[in-house]
């Protein structure tokens, strides 16, 4: 790129914060020089031709850049303190946990050196040696894998796929807890299909093989802190993973969704989760009116514009996120059915959604509650007038 030193340090800074060179060079060159074409990105930023689209589709795709539907592409920057706030705001809760962590293990040590009975070594390894120790452990693991992952977490263990093929094939059980923000993660899909996996409220990098070995990675620099055995704050991190796991919602089924959709589905999460919403869902759940769609515009999603056919996907992917739920389309009765596994509240809501989305489009929603297990409400059954695609 042109620009000398100060460019190169402003790129590695951006790699820093997960793109990759090119996708740092282009943002960068942006930045500095406003809307461009695809050809001339690729020239300021010394990026080869053939990975130019690519590169600017990555960006768009991590809301760093927006990219015109009209030819030729044009592509601005978002602005950094915009682009990157979230991406700030990580950082900033995990040097808190790394903080608590520290503390917890200071606390720990206190509390031993009364009886000064024995020294807990562990190692720090830097980027490249995690990467192969983690292959190395997980290939030669006789039992189980547990992995609290964020999105740098699930690069490192996709990493380690061959790895974790061998284990399966040994008979061992791997589950991975994955950050909320991992929705959409790119790597997701290529993870062996016999892992389980779930999404919950976590946002820490911590891999237990065997309930023997642990592995501690720090996102800002992949260098790690591996831990021989098992001791007390090992332990406590195996409750703290059962207890979070136990919470989690179940992700396997839509892990091949395509990223947009998922999206959606999060926005319709959020919106559905509103005190508002609640309230006005609790009062008048089964009369799908106008007020619930104006109340989406509010909240700046225009979800009810969607096609019929996406409109079930995302509604699915949502109780998929939501409650472990599903939606399924009877054809042949013209009935859809919405059930939740964890919390069985949810589905009057959704009900309700969906319910407003048909009267939207036309047609006459008829709402069926279906009790079950001493009266609570796992599934509702929503018949309509006319077919839908």
């Amino acid at each position: 790129m042109h620009g000398g030193h100060n460019a190169n340090d402003l790129i590695g800074s951006l790699e820093e914060l997960g793109l990759s060179r090119y996708e740092a060079g282009a943002y960068l060159i942006m930045i500095r020089k406003g809307s461009l074409a695809a050809s001339e990105i690729s020239y300021y930023a010394n990026l080869p031709r053939t990975k130019v689209y690519s590169t600017l589709k990555k960006l768009e795709k991590k809301r760093l850049s927006i990219v015109s539907q009209s030819k030729p592409l044009i592509c601005s920057a978002i602005p950094p303190d915009e682009a990157f706030r979230d991406i700030v705001k990580l950082y900033e809760r995990r040097s808190k946990n790394m903080k608590k962590i520290v503390d917890r293990l200071q606390k720990i040590t206190e509390e031993q050196k009364p009886r000064a009975s024995e020294e807990r070594r562990y190692y720090i390894l830097d980027a490249n040696s995690t990467l192969e120790k983690m292959k190395t452990l997980i290939a030669s693991s006789k039992s189980s894998v547990l992995a609290i992952l964020d999105s740098w977490g699930i690069q490192l263990i996709t990493q380690c796929k061959l790895a974790m093929v061998k284990a399966i094939t040994n008979g061992v059980k791997i589950r991975l807890l994955l950050a909320n923000q991992c929705f959409g993660n790119e790597n997701l899909p290529s993870l062996p299909e016999d892992v389980d996996l779930k999404i919950g409220n976590v946002s820490s990098n911590v891999i237990i093989i065997d309930s023997n070995n642990m592995v501690a990675v720090d996102s800002s620099n992949g260098k790690a802190a591996l831990f021989a055995s098992i001791d007390i704050f090992g332990l406590s991190q195996l409750r703290s993973f059962e207890t979070e796991w136990n919470n989690a919602a179940e992700v396997r089924q839509i892990v091949n969704i395509q990223p947009h959709i998922v999206m959606k589905a999060n926005r319709l999460v959020k919106f559905l989760e509103n005190a508002n919403i609640k309230e006005q869902l609790s009062k008048n759940w089964d009369e799908p009116t106008s007020a619930l769609i104006k109340s989406a515009q509010k909240f700046g999603i225009e979800i009810f514009d969607t096609e019929v056919d996406e409109m079930l996907t995302v509604i699915d992917c949502a109780l998929h996120i939501s409650c472990s739920g599903d939606l399924t389309h009877d054809r042949i009765n013209n009935i859809l059915s919405i059930r939740s596994k964890v919390r069985s509240e949810s589905v009057s809501r959704w009900a309700s959604l969906l319910a407003s989305y048909l009267k939207h489009v036309g047609n006459d929603p008829k709402v069926i509650r279906d009790f079950k297990n001493n009266g609570i409400e796992n599934t509702i059954h929503i018949k309509f007038s006319k077919p839908i695609a």
